[in-house]
């Protein structure tokens, strides 16, 4: 019986994986079923449960912790729960790059020193 809070949808996404660590480890892996608390990993090498991860998507980045990981073929398969995920990054790029051009022009005098200078007239 399946005990699983929510459903699962499969998928076919590969991904680029960072484990956070010293130094970090970047690896390959393809997410082969995701739900709205966690995923499911396929890696050719094993995670330890407690890692956390960054795993990279084409317009959108998630984090989250190994919950467990164990062999599945000549791989590894790993549950992760999610915690935060940032999605539309290249909207979030556009509009920073229209901000900054906005902005960008001859730089002012912080209102410190302009202030500064005005007591020395």
């Amino acid at each position: 019986m399946n005990q699983r809070r929510e459903p699962r949808v499969q998928v076919d996404q590969p991904v680029e994986v960072t484990v956070f660590g010293l130094p970090d480890v970047q690896v390959r892996g393809e997410i082969r079923n995701v739900s709205g608390r966690g995923l499911g990993l396929e890696l050719k090498q094993r995670l330890d449960p407690g890692a956390a991860l960054k795993i990279s998507l084409e317009d959108a980045f998630l984090l989250g912790e190994v919950i467990y990981c164990h062999p599945r073929g000549e791989g590894w398969y790993a549950g992760v729960e999610l915690e935060h995920a940032l999605y539309g990054l290249f909207e979030l790029a556009a509009a920073m790059r229209e901000v900054s051009e906005e902005y960008s022009g001859p730089e002012r005098p912080h209102a410190a020193q302009h202030a500064g200078r005005q007591d020395e007239e």
